[in-house]
């Protein structure tokens, strides 16, 4: 468990390494989904077809009586690239993003890997309404778990 999530770290290092340098824009955007890891928000390093991210938030929250509060919050990067589907316009976002995530209930680091889809109603570069989806993989105590980010959101 150590080692994925090293590994994830010196992703997110990785992805996000230059990319206020490289930003001609930068954005906040609050969602739910890969983007805005969970239920968040995310701050965001625009170039013309480009879009890198790092996100606060949190994927599971709940209480019980025997449990108490309960909740897996992080934070997590990634990049999104629009020409990669296709070059006719930057509404289509296809990406990676990757996390760590605290599990208060079994006090673990829990990595997360996604690959995001994500549909910009006006383009990657503006301001406006988002939709996806991202598969993702998780290891957690008890293994790995597959499933997916449902994405909505909004760029500022």
């Amino acid at each position: 468990m150590r080692l994925r999530t090293a590994l994830v770290a010196v992703a997110m290092v990785f992805l996000l390494s230059g990319a206020s340098f490289a930003a001609d824009r930068t954005s906040f955007g609050l969602g739910l989904g890969a983007m805005y890891n969970g239920v968040g928000a995310n701050v965001s390093f625009l170039k013309a077809e480009d879009l890198k991210f790092v996100a606060l938030g949190c994927t599971g929250f709940g209480h019980s009586s025997i449990d108490g509060t309960i909740w897996t919050c992080g934070i997590s990067g990634g990049w999104l690239k629009s020409n990669i589907l296709t070059k006719k316009n930057s509404k289509h976002g296809l990406g990676l993003t990757v996390g760590l995530g605290y599990d208060s209930e079994n006090s673990d680091v829990e990595p997360v890997l996604s690959i995001p889809y994500v549909f910009f109603f006006k383009g990657i570069v503006s301001r406006g309404w988002n939709l996806g989806l991202a598969p993702f993989v998780r290891w957690d105590t008890e293994g790995t778990d597959l499933g997916a980010f449902i994405q909505v959101g909004y760029q500022f």
